[in-house]
């Protein structure tokens, strides 16, 4: 496991148990229901889901309330033990989407939550993609979003400070309000989680991410054996807008199959 790799999971595994709160006003059922509306839209035929990146379980859950068999692999072992908890129905398994290989064929292979953004190369970025390719039915899809140059312009460049489940979240973006495509950005994010006789723990997390602009993403697609079959911008509420705007959009979704299946 490389040092970035090493770097990316111990920070996950501290952020870990409190990754869900962090993230609860993200809506995880909507954002499933849209998301199959286009898959479904695109010809999706079995029930199978590989959802890279997996985290704590929250992008797969709702496939498996659909009835889905999910398999999840994450290259955090803090956060596959929670999503071990909340999930014992799923198969999940530690491993870098870089390094994953073929573990199987699925109908759907999915990695949301801006996963393929802390990928901070090309090169990675497209060991990635490969993985995906090599999971695939030969009609089956791979679903994946982004952030924009919006997100690095606003969220990636701003402080916030937000309470929930009685911790508190300290979020400091450090990149910047005119960052260019294929700029690099970080953010820390500091937990102050309570204890006992009215203390707080602090936890600290810092997250490197990468945009990665579309026509860059298309073409290393390309070169993974994928077709690229649609490009979405996302709106806040999670629903797809048929064209992408970066400076309108925080993030995109991508749907691709494998070449020689479509």
């Amino acid at each position: 496991m490389s040092l970035a790799v090493r770097s990316t999971a111990s920070e996950y595994d501290a952020f870990a148990p409190f990754y869900d709160s962090f993230t609860a006003g993200s809506d995880y059922e909507a954002w499933t229901g849209h998301v199959l509306v286009l898959a479904e839209r695109l010809g999706l035929r079995g029930r199978s889901l590989l959802d890279l990146a997996c985290g704590t379980g929250k992008s797969f859950v709702p496939f498996l309330r659909r009835g889905f068999s999910v398999t999840g692999c994450d290259v955090s072992a803090g956060m596959l033990a929670e999503a071990r908890r909340k999930a014992p129905r799923a198969a999940l398994l530690r491993a870098d989407v870089r390094e994953l290989g073929s573990i199987g064929r699925f109908d759907l292979v999915t990695c949301f939550d801006d996963s393929l953004n802390y990928l901070l190369d090309d090169g990675d970025l497209a060991l990635a993609l490969e993985s995906a390719a090599a999971n695939l039915e030969p009609r089956g899809l791979f679903l994946f979003d982004l952030n924009t140059l919006l997100a690095y312009r606003t969220t990636f460049a701003r402080d916030s400070v937000a309470e929930r489940d009685g911790a508190v979240f300290a979020w400091r973006g450090e990149s910047a309000a005119d960052a260019g495509p294929g700029c690099r950005a970080t953010a820390t994010i500091e937990v102050f989680a309570p204890r006992e006789e009215g203390l707080y723990e602090r936890f600290s997390s810092r997250h490197a991410q990468r945009h990665h602009p579309s026509g860059r993403v298309t073409a290393l697609m390309e070169a993974a054996g994928l077709r690229c079959l649609a490009i979405h911008g996302v709106r806040d509420d999670g629903s797809l807008e048929r064209e992408l705007d970066e400076g309108r959009h925080l993030k995109v979704l991508y749907a691709a199959g494998r070449g020689e299946g479509r």
